[in-house]
């Protein structure tokens, strides 16, 4: 199985192989791309429009928010409504965009795809599984806070060492398991749909690694805006192509500046 990398050829030291580079390509976080040129040609097989929840206030401050509940605050809600206007503009013009809408069950996660979807039917469905990892004892805080806090697991964190555990939550490979198992389960009952799926940076961290072949333990670079627009199709073989990344033409009017929780300056 061959997946396309955006960010150019990596070697995969786990399995052996590297990712094909698409020569000639243009990055795929560049406003240059259009997303609704993208959508407005059907996948061979399953798409996937992949949005991270809009604003919170724990992401102005950059703290960790996990499974803890928090909403949208005003400016997290207009992203999504400017996300919804936009959709509205390309459905008047006869795109179709998706079939189903899946979310995350956490509210700043089902608030957005709430507020995209409305009373479209089929009914949007929550999972438990897209929620953003546990931090467990260390949720709520700050990456400085952690560092006084717990130091050793804090490196575990800012290191992306895998198996390192986390007192009440999930190690990073315990919640990218989880979150590809429930992704794995999502595209079994979706071929031949695209489906719009709302849910957290770090889910989206975990779709994007599992699409790539990116290694769990690298660092990211690449970018998780808030109601930014991301594409992943998968071909009825099961090959993945990252279509379109970290799309922000739609929040034009929005300035979100560095809203996304950090950890050394990485997007977590």
């Amino acid at each position: 199985m061959r997946q396309s990398h955006p960010l150019g050829q990596r070697h995969l030291r786990d399995s052996g192989w590297q990712t094909p580079l698409c020569e000639g390509a243009p990055e795929l976080n560049s406003q240059a791309l259009d997303f609704g040129a993208i959508v407005s040609k059907k996948p061979v097989g399953s798409r996937f429009i992949l949005v991270r929840h809009g604003e919170t206030d724990w992401n102005k401050e950059k703290r960790f928010q996990g499974h803890t509940d928090i909403a949208l605050n005003a400016h997290g809600l207009l992203q999504a409504q400017l996300l919804r206007k936009y959709f509205d503009s390309l459905e008047a013009r006869e795109i179709s965009l998706y079939d189903q809408c899946v979310s995350s069950d956490l509210t700043r996660a089902h608030t957005t795809a709430s507020t995209i979807h409305g009373s479209k039917t089929p009914a949007m469905q929550l999972y438990k599984g897209l929620r953003e990892r546990d931090y467990g004892h260390l949720s709520g805080l700050t990456g400085d806070e952690m560092q006084v806090k717990s130091p050793n697991e804090f490196a575990g964190l800012k290191n992306r060492i895998p198996d390192s555990p986390l007192s009440g939550g999930e190690s990073l490979a315990q919640f990218y398991q989880r979150v590809v198992s429930t992704f794995q389960q999502i595209c079994a009952v979706s071929t031949h749909k695209t489906i719009l799926l709302v849910a957290h940076g770090g889910v989206l961290d975990c779709i994007y690694r599992y699409c790539t072949g990116e290694l769990l333990h690298t660092q990211r670079e690449w970018q998780l805006p808030n109601c930014a627009l991301n594409v992943v199709d998968i071909d009825p073989q099961g090959n993945k192509s990252v279509k379109l990344w970290a799309w922000t033409g739609h929040l034009n009017h929005d300035k979100p500046g560095q809203n996304m929780d950090e950890v050394d300056g990485r997007i977590a």
